[in-house]
């Protein structure tokens, strides 16, 4: 619906001067530079001594002004600042990081809401916040207020004016009138323009047909403030009447429907209200209803409900505010746009229209407000006896009992399990919301599994977010997400926050930016899941938006999806814990860049789920000029790389263990040697086993020291050598063939490309530290694992993990797949080993998998059920393995073994050396016996 312009200047929305001069003064530097540019070159042209003589007599000019005429310049420049901020307004620099200013200067039809702009200024007044009380009433955990807790509210409010004499009482308010009749008009208007807040315009909307008898009703009213708006069939599109609000000024819209007519002090109360913190960013209102679907005679009306002989009820949720409706400028948006995109009836539903659309696509949610039963005043409608229902509120439920709900395009977005809306009185079980965000049809598709599966958890809350430049709307979603999810019905609720029309794309941005994290701000989700691309201009507005918000963002790739369908498995508190941790991948690389290469290409083409994963390749000092050159080079396009080079020889202890220091317990490391090769998913497999080992059942797992990728063909424990390893054939033996084909934990350190957990690796340097010094230095120390191969291997670290973990009797997961997550080239120089032992190298070079059909349907079993080995490959438990651990602990150290909840991870009570006796001899016995300084040992730790 248009307005004219003379309907726009009598209205107050344009000033003659701004009719008549609007280029001048809404366009700012001005539109044409091309003269002033001109004027520039010729000044240019001027010899310079007239350049000279021309600013010697504008400096002299300038001081004698400032001399003489200080008052009157200051006047002057004072009255030309507030004629320019008439047009515009200069803001904090804080606020132009959200293009406030912007905004303001490029805003085409200066005082009209734009139908797909937001007013990003006033972001405060709109958005409630994690902790707002507005959030904790929706959310249940706070009480509202009684009428008279609100008077005092309101007490500490003062009220805007548009006019520097309060006592006019105006307010930067235009109440529009929804005229159907004209019975109850003059008592209508007479009502607003007696307001104790009396708005700054007054619109009437009605017919073209009732126009003149509308002019007739209201002829002895005050009618300088008043306008009447005509149009042909105003009412044949549903809400069109509500149009017009996109052609206001001021501040807020007072909407009034048909009939209506409030107390002196209802809009004053609001105003204040909606002002003050707790309901700033609330739809208020008196005439309110909530439904519910269970019983269609069961509407609770309010006042009715409320019990009005008494003072003490509070403010509540409801569904719907009725009758009429306070909205801030910035809120007018989302209503406009939603009339553009649907075109349904809905009467007389227009109070849900109004509530569900703002808080569906806003957050905003209707709070209904308690009234003195007395004073009338304070009423929404005066002519409403308490006692009774309203007409509004008679037609709702006639409307109801009528039409089956399920069959409204909107019903889909009414009634929320647990989001923290009320819709019944009934007690629902404690669910967790999710929001899972796409922007187009193909992005449904690519989601729709794990829609999905989430939908069918009872636990979980789905809400699906559609968003960016229009490609994709919430009936689309609703209508076709059945025949994705092969099922009649699917439970979710779909918030349509996408932009129409936008004149730039960085409007767009910020558009979505504020929007989405209002949305997220008051149903509060734990994840939002997407699979928007980096590249895509609106990955930085959900990334900002979850900030503000709080939420855990999960960015999955296109390509990953199908192998993340786990996430589904895991409680949404630990997927909220998404990005908490890191993975680090280190590589330990000598002069073989052939296997370099074959390790880096192999990572390169592994899916990461949209992390960002940090590099380190550790060059030795042996390190040839073509590594050294290939590393240089290599561009790793998944995160930081970093880069390193020793300049003297070291053991492969050292090497092992100087590879990686964790700087926080959210830190991993999956230490490589180039003679690995990774499958594709082997990254999928690290983030799948830390969230459910590490933040599921994090107090179970304290023993576990890291998770394997390579699954050992053999075990090389035994003294009497290598034999071949099957843990399936050892379990089934054992009695435990229900637990084949299923990851197990084993007490031995992989080798061949294992992720180690940050606590543990802290204790195993500190250990191999302080053993290394002890072996090199004084040897105080002799700790032998009964019947362990790597007794004698002085030079490894395997030797010294395993005595640690022997000791603390810590395990390792380990996959149990058909085909590998990683595996090891053996590669000998000479050929004729090569061919020799042909046979013992295709042992350890295992199939790598590279098919979704074992990961994707992966489901890792509780840390309870997992198989357990002990360090030579048979079944044994935990308190054997501990028990084991303590017997050796006192052969070996004369401290006592710690408590697990005491000095966690700290290797000092397995560093303590007897005590020795010392022999001396002498000539007599009689001789006195020399006195012996105490000897000194440094032990390193």
């Amino acid at each position: 619906m248009s307005i004219d312009e003379d309907d726009l200047e009598r209205a107050g929305t344009r000033s003659r001067r701004q009719l008549s001069n609007s280029r001048q003064y809404s366009v700012y530097p001005p539109e044409n530079p091309l003269h002033d540019i001109k004027k520039s070159n010729s000044f240019n042209k001027r010899p310079r001594s007239v350049i000279l003589i021309s600013i010697t007599i504008l400096i002299l000019f300038i001081l004698f002004l400032a001399n003489t005429s200080q008052p009157n310049t200051t006047k002057s420049s004072t009255e030309k600042t507030s004629t320019f901020e008439e047009t515009t307004e200069f803001k904090e620099s804080k606020q132009l990081t959200d293009y406030a200013l912007l905004n303001k200067l490029f805003n085409e039809k200066s005082g009209a809401v734009s139908s797909s702009r937001v007013d990003v200024n006033n972001l405060d007044a709109i958005n409630p916040g994690q902790n707002s009380f507005v959030h904790q009433l929706s959310k249940g955990t706070v009480l509202g207020h009684t009428f008279d807790e609100l008077r005092r509210l309101t007490n500490s409010v003062s009220l805007p004016t548009t006019l520097p004499a309060k006592q006019h009482r105006r307010v930067p308010v235009t109440a529009i009138i929804h005229t159907k009749t004209v019975t109850q008009l003059y008592i209508q208007v007479q009502s607003v323009l007696t307001q104790t807040a009396l708005p700054e315009h007054i619109w009437i909307l009605c017919d073209t047909n009732q126009k003149a008898e509308v002019d007739a009703r209201i002829m002895t009213l005050d009618r300088r403030r008043v306008t009447v708006m005509a149009r042909d069939r105003i009412d044949s599109i549903p809400h069109k009447w509500l149009q017009a609000m996109g052609h206001i000024s001021t501040d807020f819209v007072w909407l009034i429907d048909q009939d209506i007519v409030p107390g002196k002090r209802y809009l004053e109360n609001l105003l204040k209200l909606s002002l003050t913190k707790q309901y700033k960013s609330a739809l208020l209102g008196t005439e309110a209803a909530v439904l519910n679907t269970e019983y269609k005679d069961r509407i609770e009306c309010i006042p009715t409900s409320m019990n009005s002989g008494s003072r003490q009820m509070k403010s509540q949720v409801v569904d719907m505010i009725n009758d009429s409706w306070l909205l801030h400028r910035s809120w007018v948006p989302f209503i406009l746009e939603e009339i553009e995109k649907r075109n349904i009836s809905l009467e007389p539903l227009t109070g849900l229209f109004i509530s569900r659309i703002l808080y569906m696509n806003a957050g905003i949610p209707s709070i209904a407000l308690p009234t003195d039963p007395i004073e009338r005043a304070y009423w929404g409608d005066v002519r409403l006896q308490k006692s009774k229902k309203s007409e509004t509120c008679k037609e709702i439920e006639r409307f109801i009992k009528n039409q089956d709900m399920k069959s409204l395009p909107i019903y889909d977005n009414l009634f929320y399990r647990n989001n923290g809306y009320r819709t019944s009185s009934t007690e629902t079980k404690s669910t967790t919301p999710i929001f899972i965000y796409m922007d187009s049809m193909q992005a449904l598709e690519n989601l729709a599994t794990l829609v999905c599966k989430f939908e069918s958890k009872e636990d979980v809350d789905v809400h699906v977010v559609v968003g960016g430049i229009r490609k994709l709307s919430d009936l689309q979603v609703k209508s076709n997400l059945p025949h994705l999810c092969d099922k009649s019905i699917i439970n979710v609720i779909v918030h349509d926050i996408s932009v129409l029309h936008t004149s730039s794309s960085w409007e767009a941005v910020n558009n979505l930016l504020h929007r989405l994290a209002r949305i997220m701000s008051v149903i509060q989700p734990k994840i939002l899941i997407h699979n928007i691309d980096k590249e895509n201009a609106f990955y930085s507005s959900i990334q900002s938006a979850s900030k503000i918000s709080d939420v855990t963002t999960i960015y999955l790739p296109v390509d990953d999806i199908p192998h993340a369908l786990w996430i589904t498995e895991l409680p949404i508190d630990t997927l909220s814990k998404w990005n908490t941790f890191s993975i680090k991948i280190l590589i330990n690389t000598d002069k073989k860049p052939h296997a370099l290469a074959r390790l880096l290409n192999s990572a390169t083409n592994a899916h990461y789920l949209g992390d960002d994963v940090e590099l380190s390749i550790l060059m030795d000092h042996s390190t040839d000029q073509v590594t050294q050159t290939f590393v240089t080079n290599f561009n790793w396009k998944r995160g930081t790389k970093n880069v390193r080079h020793r300049i003297a020889q070291a053991s492969k202890s050292h090497l092992f263990a100087e590879a990686w220091y964790p700087a926080s317990n959210d830190e991993y490391g999956i230490v490589l040697s180039n003679d690995v090769e990774l499958s594709k998913y082997y990254y999928i497999w690290a983030k799948y086993t830390i969230l459910k080992y590490r933040y599921v059942e994090a107090e179970k797992t304290m023993n576990m020291f890291g998770i394997s990728l390579y699954r050992p063909p053999l075990v090389e424990t035994d003294p009497s050598g290598r034999y071949p390893f099957n843990p399936n054939q050892i379990l089934t033996n054992a009695g435990y063939a229900e637990k084949i084909d299923q990851p197990f934990l084993m007490q031995w350190p992989s080798y061949s490309g294992a992720i180690f957990f940050p606590e543990h690796w802290r204790e195993f340097h500190d250990y191999i530290t302080t053993r290394t010094a002890d072996t090199y230095g004084f040897n105080m120390q002799d700790v032998t694992v009964p019947l362990l191969r790597s007794n004698e291997w002085v030079k490894s670290w395997r030797r010294y993990f395993e005595e640690l973990i022997y000791l603390r009797s810590y395990t390792m997961l380990y996959p149990n797949f058909k085909k590998g997550l990683s595996t090891q080239h053996v590669e000998l120089r000479k050929k004729t080993m090569r061919e020799e032992f042909e046979n013992a190298i295709s042992i350890y070079n295992v199939p790598l998998m590279d098919e979704i059909d074992e990961i994707s349907t992966l489901k890792l079993p509780s840390f309870d059920d997992l198989p357990l080995l002990d360090i030579w490959g048979q079944v044994t438990n935990h308190q054997e393995l501990k028990d084991r651990g303590l017997e050796l602990h006192d052969e070996i150290s004369s401290c006592p073994a710690q408590l697990e909840e005491e000095n966690q991870y700290d290797p000092t009570d397995l560093l303590c050396p007897f005590a020795r006796i010392v022999t001396l001899s002498v000539n007599d016995e009689n001789d006195p016996l020399p006195e012996l300084p105490p000897l000194e040992v440094t032990v390193y730790n």
